[in-house]
């Protein structure tokens, strides 16, 4: 007589799958409880939720700056300017003060040097002018940040520099305005670049997704999603032929600002100093940097050399614009250039190469005599 052998397999089917989600579950449980004792060694505490996406302060867009830091904050009842790395200065100048406003991006920002060794070149440049100019009180103020170009300092200086009363305005752009010549469609405001999401806070739709929500108490579930979006963020560095010489329309526009720049100091009495940015002309400075970068499948890149002709040619605008206007221009490119010990990439600085950058500007500005000038 046959036996039936269907209901028995059926069972250790359902067994099996049974046996595989309990194990799966319980790996995802010694992970979840891993990760979480890790946190809480590190001091965060196992039921930490520092990962969790929904739980991250979401600053609204600044007006007019679209990103960026905040300028003012409040301590004791007085409301003070914050510069870029949190040193505070009385909103009306001080009696016999100097106060330098200085604009710039990253490499003015100095993030790096800043982690690693407590210093960004309005610092030193802040430390040497006091010993100069004995008696009298020097205040260098750093506005600049990550990714700012020509457009965002014309802001600062207009709606919020304007009214702190500066003596001097320093500003050094490049690379910024340059790479926004890349991008697809330039515009005029370069909102063709920074209209990008990389540039703007996330939006409800990618915050509030179904998983984040339904995973919101998982750190095994943040920790692997951080970990897809780190190996999603380098995206390839695409390059084409462009010519030696700057797009037309964007080297007009960077021009553009820096007069604009000039113009609106001058008509507030406000001496005027334009750096030149720094560079490490290799290809592979150049890659580091930029490989990182998330929005590079909306960029077609020049081929290197290209790439560096162009960056030379933004500087030499940077000195006709000083020469026309009459304002002092600072070479930084005769003490810093393609010295690697000064450069973490292609034009972010080491400590050491932001206490030279430093020491460059203060010893012109100091040479040129622009300070004891009415």
């Amino acid at each position: 007589m046959a036996r039936n052998t269907e209901a028995p397999t059926h069972t250790t089917g359902k067994q099996k799958l049974a046996l595989a989600l309990v194990s799966l579950f319980l790996v995802l449980l010694t992970l979840e409880i891993g990760i979480r004792t890790v946190d809480m060694l590190k001091g965060h505490g196992f039921f930490s939720g520092h990962r969790n996406l929904l739980n991250a302060e979401v600053r609204p867009p600044i007006p007019f700056r679209t990103f960026g830091f905040p300028l003012y904050v409040e301590k004791d009842g007085q409301r003070y300017i914050s510069s870029r790395h949190g040193e505070l200065f009385a909103i009306e100048k001080p009696a016999n003060t100097l106060r330098i406003v200085v604009f710039g991006g990253s490499t003015t920002e100095n993030g790096y040097a800043m982690g690693k060794a407590q210093i960004h070149y309005p610092l030193v440049l802040q430390r040497q002018l006091a010993e100069a100019l004995k008696g009298r009180k020097v205040e260098v103020i750093n506005v600049a940040n990550s990714a700012y170009a020509t457009n965002h300092s014309l802001i600062l200086l207009m709606f919020d520099a304007l009214s702190w009363d500066p003596d001097v305005v320093i500003m050094s752009h490049n690379v910024n305005d340059l790479l926004a010549s890349y991008w697809k469609g330039f515009t005029f405001d370069l909102s063709h670049k920074y209209s990008n999401a990389f540039y703007n806070a996330p939006g409800a739709g990618q915050r509030y997704t179904f998983a984040n929500m339904l995973f919101q108490h998982s750190q095994l579930y943040w920790f692997v999603k951080g970990r897809l979006v780190d190996m999603q963020m380098g995206k390839p560095i695409h390059r084409q032929s462009q010519g030696m010489q700057p797009l037309p329309v964007a080297e007009a526009v960077f021009r553009r600002n820096l007069r604009s720049f000039v113009a609106l100091a001058k008509h507030n009495g406000i001496r005027i100093v334009l750096g030149s940015q720094a560079l490490l002309d290799t290809e592979e400075a150049f890659v580091k940097h930029m490989a990182a970068k998330p929005y590079n499948d909306e960029i077609v890149y020049p081929l290197h050399a290209e790439f560096v002709a162009h960056h030379r040619r933004y500087n030499q605008i940077i000195r006709e614009v000083a020469a026309a206007e009459g304002t002092l221009f600072v070479d930084n490119n005769i003490r810093l250039d393609n010295q690697g010990g000064y450069f973490i990439d292609f034009v972010h600085y080491t400590p050491k190469g932001v206490e030279v950058l430093g020491e460059n500007y203060a010893q012109t500005i100091l040479a040129a005599g622009i300070l004891t000038r009415e």
